[in-house]
């Protein structure tokens, strides 16, 4: 896909925005030309954009200047925006990850909390709608930081952005059907993981790419690109187990590879990793709220995306799995902590009906 058809997906199909409507296009420099191609795109069907410029600097910069104390704070920019932006797009950043590993992880876990005042402001407000264009992220940088090949995780995007939104709402809605009632579930992979929890008639969230009048009535208002999951929350009370995740887990510059979460009684026991646990583990220890409660379950169902890269859980037949903050999906978990992760290899049954067979969809 070029840039001018991905920009004009993103305004017309993915947002659907109206005439007069404010819409925010967060970028970094290595973006600002599918920001100026969105932002067009935005004038020819008379909305309002605003291009809000980025850089590594910028971001890094935070962390040096600022206090903890003060990286708690929301900023009143941010809050600001929410009383009258209806639409926002971001182009992914920073450019460059690697600096991230240097960053005391008490002032990422600041900047974490001070996201929140904005994070409730937006679920109160209930009017917004959000994209987040992966392309972005994908940068020779952010490859050499995580071990990718470039080419071939650019390659791997723009296979998985040229799917059919369509087709991708065709498969997610029979999904669904799976996933939208009560019962209890059993997710297994060879590699050990054993981990049952309950489905509790909750709202089933189809991300393909576009946020329609269903999407919004259900109050799912984000949307990825590229697109393909099937996603809702579940009986936060109800996980026993231990789930082995087999794909890596990218956070703050590094890959946490051999995550695995224990689960007694619905409460996260044990929260360990073959290597960079301390990546996210130290965020979680100093959260609060119910971040240790089982909050989410999703399957992927984008046929062209791999289960590599940092789109792993797009890809058909993936199953990932979260902890934590789930308002967003419909939950019932506060947190100022979410994460998740995803196995490429696991068997799913839910009331006793095998949806996914060893990385396969089978219904």
């Amino acid at each position: 896909m070029t840039v001018a058809n991905i920009a004009q997906s993103v305004v017309r199909e993915c947002l659907r925005l109206k005439e007069d409507e404010p819409v925010i296009i967060t970028t970094y420099p290595h973006t600002m030309d599918l920001a100026d191609q969105l932002a067009i795109e935005c004038y020819k069907v008379g909305a309002d954009p605003f291009i809000q410029l980025e850089t590594d600097e910028w971001f890094y910069g935070q962390f040096k200047h600022l206090t903890i104390e003060q990286l708690r704070k929301t900023s009143k920019h941010c809050l600001g925006l929410n009383d009258y932006v209806t639409a926002y797009i971001s182009l992914g950043g920073p450019k460059d990850p690697a600096p991230m590993k240097k960053i005391p992880k008490d002032r990422f876990a600041a900047m974490f909390q001070g996201e929140q005042g904005h994070y409730e402001a937006a679920l109160q407000k209930k009017t917004s709608r959000s994209v987040h264009l992966a392309l972005g992220q994908v940068t020779q940088e952010r490859a050499k930081t995580y071990g990718f090949s470039y080419t071939a995780w650019k390659k791997n995007i723009t296979d998985a952005l040229s799917v059919k939104h369509a087709d991708l709402q065709k498969k997610g809605k029979y999904l669904a059907s799976y996933l939208s009632g009560t019962g209890d579930a059993h997710l297994t992979a060879p590699n050990g993981t054993d981990l049952t929890f309950r489905l509790d008639s909750r709202r089933t969230h189809i991300y393909d790419g576009i946020i329609d009048d269903e999407d919004i009535a259900k109050d799912s208002r984000f949307a990825n690109l590229p697109a393909g999951e099937v996603a809702t929350t579940v009986d936060e009370t109800s996980a026993n187990g231990r789930v082995i995740f087999d794909v890596a887990t990218p956070q703050v510059g590094l890959l946490i590879q051999g995550m695995s979460w224990t689960f007694k009684d619905g409460h996260l026991v044990e929260f360990a990793a073959r290597k960079n646990v301390e990546a996210t583990k130290a965020f979680y220890d100093v959260a609060t709220g119910g971040k240790d409660l089982l909050s989410s379950i999703g399957i992927g169902i984008n046929p062209k995306a791999k289960p590599s890269f940092l789109h792993a859980y797009l890809a058909a037949g993936t199953v990932s799995v979260g902890i934590g903050e789930n308002r967003e999906l419909g939950g019932k978990v506060q947190s100022d902590y979410e994460f998740g992760g995803t196995l490429s290899n696991a068997t799913l049954e839910v009331a006793g009906k095998r949806i996914v067979d060893k990385g396969k969809i089978v219904v």
